[in-house]
């Protein structure tokens, strides 16, 4: 009996969870967090950078979460936080537009013609979503360049999934807007 009494007690000792491979964790985000600085600095270079910084911020943290659900979040603050010190440090600097190879591509198979709309089109979609805040501009391009689910952003983000649809409804409607004004 005592045998039992003891098992039972060991069974109902909380687990101990294993400890984040935080390497493992900074590769498996890596995409979005390169996403989130290119967005924000709208420099691929200083975005590259910027990413070695929140690698090194997330080792010199103190406390970092436990819980593997609160890691995305968590980084999401991190990298946002080094994006806002970059801009602290350097000033603000005109986000990057779309590189001339995605545009030149297009123009193998298009008419001439179609091809400058095209390219005009972009240019102009380009402008707009550079005068949208950084957090407009992210959710903007996770949603429709990446294709994240609600779902996905709200956990990304730390925010309800009603307050994504929200924030994306708005963002879209300043897009339209700056686009229908020509900015």
């Amino acid at each position: 009996m005592p045998e039992s009494h003891c098992t039972v007690e060991r069974d109902m000792l909380p687990t101990i969870a294993e400890p984040i491979n935080w390497t493992e964790q900074l590769d498996r985000h890596r995409p979005w967090m390169l996403k989130v600085l290119r967005s924000r600095v709208g420099d691929a270079h200083a975005a590259d950078d910027l990413l070695q910084d929140v690698a090194l911020a997330v080792w010199k943290q103190a406390s970092r979460p436990v819980d593997e659900n609160k890691v995305p979040a968590w980084l999401y603050r991190l990298t946002v936080r080094q994006a806002i010190n970059h801009h602290r440090r350097n000033g603000r600097k005109s986000p990057v537009t779309i590189p001339h190879e995605q545009l030149d591509a297009a123009a193998t198979t298009q008419s001439p013609l179609d091809w400058l709309l095209e390219r005009e089109q972009r240019q102009n979609v380009q402008q707009a979503l550079a005068k949208l805040s950084p957090r407009d501009r992210e959710l903007l391009t996770l949603k429709y360049t990446e294709h994240w689910t609600y779902d996905q952003l709200s956990q990304f983000m730390g925010v309800k999934v009603k307050t994504i649809e929200y924030r994306l409804l708005k963002a879209k409607r300043r897009l339209r807007r700056l686009v229908v004004q020509g900015f």
